[in-house]
């Protein structure tokens, strides 16, 4: 009596469950980085030593960093009024609210390329203000959260950072957001640089090349 076999590759096709999904994709990722740990090496090189020099030019920093805002305000703009002219299926209200949107991103992008000092002055303000309402809030739910001593000490850091920032405004403008983008790069540059070192060292490991 012949034995009845099953079809080949069932196991293969069978769809994977969404842990699987996530399992691959990680897999994937760790490879990938393994694969090319020398370009987040130089990335974060670079970006950590944008970082540093960032530090020394921070009134410069803080005006481009407006400027490259404002400049996205406006691409935002443009392309909402490309959506809300040339895309069918939306209600006349829809494309009026997308339409004065846009105008309100392009209006707010030029000034701020119009005006950046004053620009930097008013989201100086609108930083610490919302540094000192989140420290507030931060401190309060540690309160009510059972182990939220981290919390507690998370709001009060943020607190006190907008206490400063606003007891120094407007005179800090110039540099408080060249500072935060300054602090930003340094980090980023250094966690591509932890990464690309850790990845290297489990390419070398045997078991990761087996």
């Amino acid at each position: 009596m012949d034995e009845i076999k099953e079809p080949a590759g069932d196991e293969e096709n069978k769809p994977m469950t969404p842990e699987e999904y996530r399992e691959e994709m990680a897999r994937k990722q760790v490879a990938s980085l393994m694969a090319h740990w020398q370009w987040y090496l130089v990335l974060g090189i670079v970006l950590l030593v944008l970082g540093i020099v960032s530090l020394s030019i921070l009134p410069f920093v803080t005006l481009a960093s407006i400027a490259v805002f404002g400049v996205f305000l406006i691409l935002s703009g443009v392309i909402l009024i490309a959506v809300a002219l040339f895309t069918s299926g939306e209600s006349g209200e829809t494309r009026i609210f997308q339409l004065l949107l846009a105008a309100l991103y392009i209006i707010v992008g030029a000034a701020m390329l119009e005006e950046p000092l004053l620009s930097a002055q008013i989201l100086t303000f609108i930083l610490g203000g919302a540094y000192f309402i989140f420290g507030i809030v931060k401190v309060l739910m540690g309160f009510k959260t059972e182990g939220g001593g981290i919390v507690i000490f998370s709001g009060v850091i943020d607190f006190f950072i907008g206490v400063m920032i606003l007891a120094n405004w407007p005179e800090w403008s110039p540099w408080v957001i060249g500072i935060f983008v300054a602090i930003e790069l340094i980090v980023a540059g250094a966690s591509f640089i932890a990464l690309s070192l850790g990845a290297r060292s489990m390419k070398n490991k045997p078991e990761a090349q087996a």
